[in-house]
């Protein structure tokens, strides 16, 4: 039992020390910025849909999507942008 210890750390050892692993481990992690990217750019355009339906309301009729785009990113974007960097 104890040579089945010692090969256990061994193998952890070259496993550490391996330069691929280090890569696995780095795709892994960027593997998950990309998905919470992907979860906050699908969060903005809900954002955006929130916008439209409020300025369509206002307007009495129905803007558009682009209009909707433009406004949101000229007034409210950065704002909303900087509250998710802060919570991230």
């Amino acid at each position: 039992s104890i040579l089945f210890v010692l090969g256990g750390l061994f193998s952890m050892l070259l496993l550490y020390t391996n330069p691929y692993y280090k890569n696995k481990i780095d795709k892994a992690v960027n593997g998950l910025n990309v998905a919470y990217e992907v979860a906050l750019q699908k969060a903005e355009q809900i954002e955006i849909s929130k916008h439209k339906w409020l300025e369509s309301e206002k307007a009495g009729y129905d803007i558009g999507m682009t209009l909707a785009q433009e406004s949101w990113n000229r007034n409210h974007a950065e704002a909303w942008r900087r509250s998710k960097r802060k919570a991230a």
